[in-house]
Order: structure tokens, then sequence, then C-alpha cells
């Protein structure tokens, strides 16, 4: 028995091992575009007979679409092809959503980022001096709430952002750190962001992204939807996982009871309209320039240290903006260049381009290999 554990085991090892190793996409120095793209599909078409990624591809510069293609299928019985229009759980890379419904908010004059949270949430008005900037930075000190649900909220109801207020208003649980002195990522701050647009505009968190962002963009296959919505998002793609004894074969992994909370995640897209999303970004017409670039600094610490995070988007010292999400099957990752126009969507439905180590999460190199196709193509 000890023995047949320890293969187990092992077997269990290998095959983790195997489908984290991503082989280098090889793109010739010297060679037609067409090459480029060829060479490029060729490699991911590898990839997803090896069982090492399935998800959509879209790459872009200067504003036109250089590759978009779908590898695999969008529901369980494999019977929905993906492709571009395939609209998948975003997870943490809707939270650059929810920055921008604050922003639309400040410049209708109806915020102010220095406003105090405990104005607009009475009910955690203990946290004294959290702002609006902080919780968009990252640096507000709130605890994260996956513990405080876990313990207080019972395993067999569906956990909202109600519920969650009402945990914390309850249970007071103090500040990590002050306010502005540290960065740390944190779901709760933009579940707090979510709530204030509807204290501010008095309707849901899903009905004014919709109304003031997706639906006047034309982002036609990109909805908030979670346990609580009544209707799915078009092209609706399923999360799965992989269990390696079951020789490869696919688990369905989607919503779980924490998918009643919005503003952190529960955002379901396509990269055609994560496309539409970055050209809108690129553009004073829907947020003047200069109000959304702030999205892309880093925040500024009481120490005068830098974040690396602005409003829903990790910053780099390169100028590019980038940010990830997994949650339930799904893996998503979003890479832009706010000036040059570059932008790389990677959107999987079998979480393989991410895994959870002793560290944390952390990604495989599809991502690396598809920026450094983008830089030379």
């Amino acid at each position: 028995m000890y023995l047949l554990v320890i293969l187990i085991v092992l077997l269990i090892t290998i095959a983790a091992l195997y489908e984290f190793s991503i082989p280098t996409l090889q793109v010739p120095g010297v060679t037609t575009k067409e090459n480029k793209i060829r060479q490029l599909d060729k490699w991911l078409s590898s990839l997803y007979s090896q069982g090492k990624f399935q998800g959509v591809v879209l790459l872009a510069t200067d504003g036109e679409v250089i590759f978009s293609k779908g590898y695999g299928f969008a529901d369980y019985q494999e019977k929905e092809q993906l492709t571009q229009h395939s609209s998948f759980n975003l997870a943490s890379v809707s939270k650059q959503f929810t920055a921008a419904g604050i922003i639309l908010l400040k410049q209708q004059g109806k915020l102010s980022y220095s406003d105090q949270m405990k104005k607009l949430i009475p009910e955690l008005s203990f946290y004294n001096d959290v702002t609006i900037r902080h919780l968009l930075n990252h640096t507000s000190g709130i605890p994260d709430y996956l513990s405080l649900a876990n313990n207080y909220i019972p395993e067999n109801e569906t956990v909202t952002t109600e519920k969650l207020i009402k945990v914390y208003s309850e249970i007071t649980p103090g500040f990590k750190f002050k306010p502005g002195d540290k960065f740390q990522y944190s779901n709760i701050n933009y579940v707090l962001l979510a709530e204030i647009i509807e204290r501010i505009t008095g309707k849901s968190y899903a009905d004014y992204l919709r109304k003031n962002i997706f639906q006047s963009l034309g982002m036609n296959h990109t909805k908030v939807f979670n346990l609580l919505s009544k209707d799915e998002p078009s092209n609706r793609v399923y999360g799965f996982k992989r269990k390696y004894l079951l020789f490869g074969k696919k688990q369905l992994s989607d919503l779980n009871r924490f998918d009643g909370v919005a503003g952190d995640g529960g955002i379901y897209s396509s990269a055609h309209d994560l496309f539409v999303w970055h050209q809108a970004l690129l553009s004073s017409a829907f947020i003047p320039i200069e109000a959304i670039s702030e999205s892309f600094r880093p925040g500024i610490l009481n120490n005068g240290g830098k974040t690396g995070y602005g409003f829903g988007w990790f910053t780099n010292n390169d100028g590019t903006v980038e940010h990830a999400g997994g949650w339930q099957g799904f893996a998503s990752y979003l890479y832009r260049h706010p000036v040059d126009g570059k932008l790389m969507v990677i959107l999987d439905n079998t979480a393989n381009i991410l895994r959870v180590t002793s560290n944390g999460v952390r990604y495989n190199s599809i991502p690396l290999n598809l920026q450094k196709f983008l830089e030379r193509y």
C-alpha cells in the first residue's frame, strides 16, 4: 500500500511537471510576418495537442489584430469550439473594469479619489483614513475576506457583498498596516469599490458597467455574471481542471459559493471584446487620456515609494501594464502598452497557464513567449 501511494504521488508529480514544461516558441528573426504567424499557430496547436493549453490567444499592434484563434472547446462535452467571441471568466482581470467605473464617476464629479470610504460605507467607519485611492492601489491595509467568509458565513450559503460587509462590521478586524504604508493585493478593496459604485449610482454594479462601459463600447460578449445573475453571457465558456490520474480527463470546475461577490472578479469577456476595450483606452472618446492614464501609473506610498500597481493594473518600468487572473478552472492574462498599442490577450478555460505552488500562484512561460513574439513581430 505504501509503495502504491508513492507511485501515485510520483505519477502526479511527473504529469504536473510535464504539463508545466513549455517549449520555447522559435521564430527566426529574418522571415515574413506570414511565416511568423504560421510558426505561432503551429506552436499553440502543439501545446493544445499535448494538453498544455486550451483557450484563445489574441495579439494586436498599432491598432490592428495580427492574430486571433481559439484552441479547444468551450464546454465539457466538447461540442462548441472556442473562438475570439467566446466569453471567459476573467477572474481578477475584472478589476480594471471596476476601476474604470470609479474613474467615470470621478469624471462626473460624483466622487473624489481622496474621499473617505467610511462616508460612503458607514458600516465600516472603524476603518479610519481609508480613501478610494487606497482601495484602487491596494494600499488600504484592510484584511482580505476569504478566511473571514469561511469562518463566519455558513458553508451552504452563497457569499455576497452584503454578507461580507455584515461580517466585517460585526467582527471589526483590524488593519494589517496603516493605510498607505504598504502595497498588499487584497480582493476586498475591489469588492468595496463595486459597493461604492452601487451606493453612489443607485444601480447594481452589473447594470452600471453594462450601460456605461460594455453597451456603450459595443462589448457584446461581456457582462458581470455570477450565481446571482439571471442571464448567462452569450457564448459562455465553462472552466475545467485536469485530473492527471484519469489520463488527462477534464473535470468541471466552474462557479462556487464565493461567486456572489462582485468587483474583484466575476466579469466574463471575449478576446475580441478585450481588443475593443484596448482600443477604447487608447482614445479619449471613452475616457479622457489624462484621466485613464492614472490607471497605468503606480500608486505612491506614505514614504514616497511606489506600489507597482495603478488602478486595476500592475505597472512595469517600461511603460507596459498587465494583469492576470485565475479562478475555478479559468486563467486569464492581459498585457498592453498604453502608448504603442501592443496588446496580448490569453484566455484559458483549463487553468493551464497558471500553477499554484508553495510560493503562491505563478504562470508558465506561455505569456513570456507570446510577449517576445509580439516584440519581434
